[in-house]
């Protein structure tokens, strides 16, 4: 919820939540991946943040253009490293922190050293310079991940991301989509 003016606003993600059962928690050891709130996403409808994302927006995709999202999930992960991507490093006009086992999708200098390709997939912590893109470490970090029929590469922040590498859980199984 935040605030503005004298206005208290909740985003779509926040209306949802209360309806939602517990938020479920896991460990760094279990390598989770996904977009802290705030995240921006390419969509059909401009960019959005990734929390205001449902079931049945059309996110756009790296190879595939516009992709129907078929549902979000969300994770708190506990006690986790994250990377820090700079302004500089992205060039754009904030900071943008992933999960280290987040995949981004690279077409430089460093796919050709680490793999001898002109782009790969690779765990944001490969990309972690010092200087414009750190790794620090969290106590807590909600994590939303997108679901697609297939794993897709999209836009977040600017930044080309992997989608969650799995279909969306069932909505009766988990309780966990919208």
């Amino acid at each position: 919820m935040e605030t503005i003016g004298h206005c208290q606003v909740f985003t779509m993600f926040q209306q949802f939540t209360p309806s939602l059962v517990p938020v479920p928690r896991v460990s760094a050891r279990a390598r989770p991946t996904g977009l802290l709130a705030g995240t921006v996403v390419r969509t059909a409808d401009g960019e959005l943040p990734v929390e205001y994302l449902l079931a049945g927006d059309r996110v756009a995709t790296v190879s595939n253009g516009l992709v129907e999202l078929r549902g979000t999930s969300l994770v708190e992960a506990q006690d986790i490293d994250v990377v820090c991507f700079a302004p500089s490093a992205l060039g754009r006009l904030r900071d943008l922190v992933v999960p280290m086992h987040q995949q981004v999708l690279v077409h430089d200098w460093r796919a050709q050293i680490l793999h001898g390709r002109d782009s790969m997939l690779t765990p944001a912590a490969s990309m972690v310079d010092d200087l414009h893109v750190t790794r620090e470490r969290r106590e807590a970090v909600r994590l939303i991940r997108l679901h697609f029929d297939d794993p897709q590469v999209l836009w977040a922040d600017g930044l080309k991301v992997a989608s969650a590498p799995t279909p969306a859980p069932g909505i009766l199984a988990t309780g966990l989509l919208h």
